[in-house]
């Protein structure tokens, strides 16, 4: 379970960010009866190295930086030195194909936890994602540990893509309108996104008529607007929420932006203990930390669902080598 949505602000500055929805953790001890701990960083990527990839190696373009895994090459999210963010969620209809496959169809194959990393230092926009998932496809990848994914991006001037790898490794590309959760596939979740037309931010202070028969609302009408609005944790629901929300903001300024996305956010952050697994109750999906991104100034917000205090990281384009940062662990509560 993940969710990815964006917002923009009055003076045109795009905010996007994503909850990372997972039994593992990242950043602080997990329940070894339900999970692992798994050494997530800030990790940040030059311009000009090579990755020493399990698959042909790449040379990187930009910089970018984002949360992955310490000694490796991947990134579960991250936003590169043009304003370009994008990360990874799981998509049980993705599928994977042998290079051999992928070569026969003249794509060239790229491991499915790199795939994030690999486009965020090798292109500018969502037109050059376009074309680069055009041209690649996802390979067999054991460190995804048959975790299927898809990945969403989105640049500076809001522009926004889905791409999901069900065409035996190859993707269908799809227009981001906003938000990206989990399966099914993404043309459901903008269908099934019909279903609420009915919605809107309005009260319903004046009740409503059943023919000559005056209904009197309860609490003034407060909300009624936004009645049937999903609320659990399934993936569509999720998804309507996200589109929902961010889309009935009021306006605000920039300087207001990671603010306002981490409120949205607080819609769909799953707490511990309401997704266990049928045959392990140790085991719990839950929101293992949430990242927000302002494109402009090609910053990072992470903050872990254990530790209150952000860590925040800026795309640095002098860094001359992949580096790994650790998160801020502290609470540091403002008491008086």
């Amino acid at each position: 379970m993940c969710t990815s949505m964006q917002i923009k602000s009055l003076e045109g500055d795009v905010f996007w960010g994503r909850t990372m929805d997972f039994a593992d953790s990242f950043f602080h001890p997990t329940n070894p009866k339900g999970g692992q701990q798994l050494p997530g960083k800030i990790t940040s990527f030059p311009r000009g190295v090579k990755i020493p990839s399990q698959t042909p190696d790449w040379t990187t373009q930009y910089a970018a930086t984002g949360v992955g895994v310490a000694g490796t090459f991947g990134l579960f999210d991250g936003v590169n030195e043009h304003g370009l963010a994008g990360d990874m969620q799981v998509l049980v209809e993705a599928t994977t194909a042998s290079q051999e496959s992928l070569a026969e169809r003249g794509l060239k194959g790229v491991f499915a936890t790199e795939y994030v990393a690999y486009i965020l230092t090798t292109c500018k926009t969502v037109a050059d994602v376009r074309a680069a998932a055009a041209k690649t496809g996802i390979l067999e990848d054991s460190a995804a540990r048959g975790i299927p994914l898809h990945y969403a991006f989105v640049d500076e001037t809001g522009a926004g893509v889905v791409l999901e790898p069900t065409d035996h490794g190859a993707f269908k590309i799809y227009d981001n309108v906003g938000a990206m959760t989990n399966s099914p596939e993404y043309g459901y979740h903008t269908t099934n996104l019909r279903n609420y037309v009915s919605l809107d931010t309005t009260n319903r202070g004046d009740g409503s008529k059943l023919g000559d028969y005056h209904v009197q609302p309860i609490e003034f009408g407060t909300g009624y607007g936004m009645f049937g609005l999903p609320g659990d944790y399934t993936s569509p629901s999720r998804f309507v929420r996200a589109m929902v929300v961010s889309r009935n903001l009021p306006p605000f300024h920039r300087a207001e932006g990671i603010q306002q996305l981490y409120n949205c956010f607080k819609t769909v952050m799953v707490p511990e203990g309401l997704g266990r697994d049928a045959d392990n109750a140790d085991r719990t999906d839950s929101t293992q930390y949430w990242a927000g991104f302002d494109l402009a100034k090609r910053t990072v917000v992470v903050q872990d669902s254990h530790y209150m205090t952000p860590t925040v990281k800026t795309v640095d384009p002098t860094v001359t080598e992949v580096t790994y940062q650790d998160l801020d662990k502290s609470f540091a509560p403002h008491v008086i």
